[in-house]
């Protein structure tokens, strides 16, 4: 049984990926963004995670997810990466938007390119290159050209890490960062079943074994 790893201070703020280095950011703090909008974005969380009481399929809950998330931030495309910690890997389970066929399936090393540094660090980074994690994948025009990365945790759990993606450089503001921080939790809790089931589903046709519940920190 392996721990997702962590990354002791200051290396924990600061990710590889070949000859490309970026940094996490630091946690926010300073006023919030929009308190009504953001009061509005948790109350329909938490009505959408009663709605859907624990039997609907990521692909419903991800696709409510970036219903929801796109009113909110000036997003093109989003990606749910789930943990797969028998390979130490964070994997693209669900994927809208922009080049969402392309995204779908991308598989990322634990504590590797952006979604892996964020699995371990559990904590956002905001404006990196998408090309990092996807390569070619989102370099098609339209392009992807900023990413907004931050982990949904849930019982100190790493439930999925939320990528959403800008077709404009610096796309994403530290205002977007706060409003997604702040949400991260309900997001978790709303996710949490449906990637458990999308889990054992996978596992029931010998794809992955059962290893959510064991993405913990030390």
């Amino acid at each position: 049984m392996n721990e997702c790893p962590s990354i002791p201070e200051p290396a924990a703020s600061r990710c590889h990926e070949g000859p490309t280095t970026f940094e996490t950011a630091a946690p926010t703090e300073g006023r919030m963004p929009g308190a009504e909008r953001t009061g509005d974005a948790l109350l329909a969380i938490a009505s959408l995670a009663r709605a859907l009481d624990g039997n609907a399929r990521l692909a419903d809950v991800g696709a409510l997810v970036w219903m929801l998330l796109r009113q909110l931030v000036p997003a093109d495309a989003i990606a749910l990466f789930l943990p797969d910690e028998h390979n130490d890997h964070v994997v693209v389970r669900y994927a809208g938007g922009l080049h969402a066929d392309g995204l779908s399936g991308v598989a990322r090393p634990i504590a590797m390119g952006i979604a892996g540094c964020v699995a371990v660090n559990r904590r956002a980074v905001l404006n990196a290159d998408p090309s990092v994690d996807l390569g070619l994948r989102g370099a098609a025009a339209p392009a992807l050209r900023a990413c907004l990365v931050t982990p949904l945790v849930d019982s100190d759990a790493l439930v999925a890490v939320l990528a959403l993606y800008s077709k404009t450089v610096n796309g994403f503001t530290d205002d977007h960062l706060r409003l997604l921080e702040v949400l991260a939790p309900r997001l978790a809790s709303a996710l949490v079943d449906a990637a458990i089931a999308d889990e054992d589903s996978l596992a029931a046709v010998g794809d992955v074994p059962r290893a959510l519940r064991l993405v913990h920190t030390n």
